[in-house]
């Protein structure tokens, strides 16, 4: 039984409602609870559970001082409940509305006594070192689920959502083999999925009524860990996780009270565009033999047709079209694989204004498309910042127009309130939308 090879590896089985208290924290006040002031921006566990004899389902947000009552009393005997290890904002797990990644969660189905040994000897296995070790293992009763608890849970901001998912997909193809199941179809997931709840029902005819789950591995991971076990090229720095801004939302009332109203209290927020040429060539380039899409990186390339979408302010059925009028050729990249509608409808998850200032290099990573940069004609940045000054100077017929005696904000008010409306930006990007030199950016940047 896999339970057995479980306890042969050290496994000891959990309470259910012990896991969920160890990776959201419960107790500690990291997530919100239910009628605790929102201002602290503070977010939740989402489940979704239906029963049988009902019409539709039910998604209950999971508050702390409450998470115990609606385990017992309403998820545990549900006929079908899911839930995942993201935190959100609202009452819905969609993407969009995703804060953190408190456990990452894998899914193996075709797993034997075999296979499982298989897996828990190469990962207990300190110099073969080939799978990371899971903290949870669960037995859903078709397969196991791996849960993978973070010392410190992730920030899902726009641009890390996209590389959380190449990477949990890169390790998912790590984990999931010929030696690990004996199901040869790998099913890749994203963040976003989730997973039938601890201690809840397992399909009818499944060899459990409940799924069960077992802890091998005391030790929460991290980023660092896991990017041991993926390419160098999709390792994610883990130093440029964890960008919140230090202000409270009344420090930052008091210092940006047009950012505000228009963010807080409207709910708007304010982009710059592009024109629809950078659309239009990002198709072309898709389409181009040399330094075009290629097999296993045409999700990327539509996932970034959306974002350059959003950039020229074009609506999601537009994209939406433009990226179906694309599946012929992206399916010519390799017709073993066809590339779907459910494949676009899953890159339309980005469609968000966040990721207005997804930056350029982690485009180039995830599609394995080169970007050629802007040339100065040869000339050196500081020499082409100099060129440009003169120019702007020149349309403005004068050299002043950037002073705060000339209503404009000072330079530091700029680049701060950039940052609050931009927390998981860089510095580049910084520089490239409020048209601050770079000396500038850097001057006020950590103040």
């Amino acid at each position: 039984m896999l339970s057995d090879v479980i306890e042969k590896y050290g496994g000891e089985k959990m309470d259910p409602l012990d896991v969920y208290k160890d990776i959201f924290r419960i107790g500690e006040g990291f997530i919100q609870k239910e009628y605790e002031d929102s201002g602290s921006y503070k977010a939740n566990p989402i489940a979704y559970y239906k029963n049988e004899n009902e019409d539709h389902g039910h998604f209950r947000i999971m508050f702390e001082d409450k998470f115990e009552d609606i385990y017992r009393n309403e998820l545990v005997n549900a006929d079908f409940c899911v839930m995942n290890g993201l935190t959100y904002f609202g009452a819905k797990y969609t993407s969009d509305r995703a804060s953190k990644m408190c456990a990452m969660i894998f899914d193996i189905d075709g797993v034997t006594d075999s296979s499982l040994n298989n897996f828990f000897y190469a990962a207990f296995n300190k110099e073969f070192d080939y799978y990371p070790l899971p903290n949870y293992v669960a037995l859903s009763g078709h397969g196991i689920h791996l849960y993978y608890v973070f010392e410190e849970p992730v920030p899902l901001f726009p641009n890390l959502k996209l590389q959380l998912k190449e990477f949990k997909y890169s390790l998912t193809e790590k984990m999931w083999n010929k030696n690990t199941s004996v199901d040869e179809k790998v099913q890749k997931q994203g963040i976003n999925q989730p997973f039938r709840i601890l201690g809840g029902k397992c399909k009818k005819n499944a060899p459990l009524d409940r799924v069960e789950v077992y802890r091998v591995n005391q030790h929460r991971v991290n980023i660092e860990y896991l990017n041991r076990f993926v390419p160098t090229k999709i390792e994610i720095d883990e130093k440029k996780l964890f960008k919140e801004s230090k202000l409270t939302l009344d420090q930052a009332k008091e210092k940006y009270p047009e950012w505000y109203e228009n963010k807080v209290l409207k709910g708007k927020r304010s982009y710059w565009t592009v024109k629809r040429d950078l659309y239009d060539w990002w198709i072309q380039q898709i389409k181009k033999e040399e330094n075009g899409a290629s097999y296993g990186h045409r999700y990327f390339c539509i996932m970034t047709l959306v974002i350059y979408g959003i950039k020229c302010g074009l609506s999601k059925d537009e994209i939406k079209q433009d990226a179906i009028d694309l599946i012929p050729f992206l399916n010519g990249l390799n017709k073993k694989e066809p590339f779907t509608e459910e494949d676009i409808k899953s890159a339309l998850e980005c469609y968000d204004e966040r990721y207005n200032t997804f930056p350029l290099k982690d485009i180039e990573k995830l599609t394995n498309i080169r970007i050629e940069r802007n040339k100065r004609n040869g000339r050196k940045q500081k020499d082409h910042v100099k060129m440009m000054n003169l120019i702007r100077d020149e349309i403005n017929q004068n050299k002043t127009w950037n002073k705060i005696g000339n209503g404009r904000k000072p330079k530091k008010d700029i680049v701060q309130k950039w940052r609050l409306e931009h927390p998981e930006g860089k510095k580049a990007d910084c520089i490239r939308d409020t048209g601050l030199t770079k000396p500038t950016v850097y001057k006020w940047w950590i103040v």
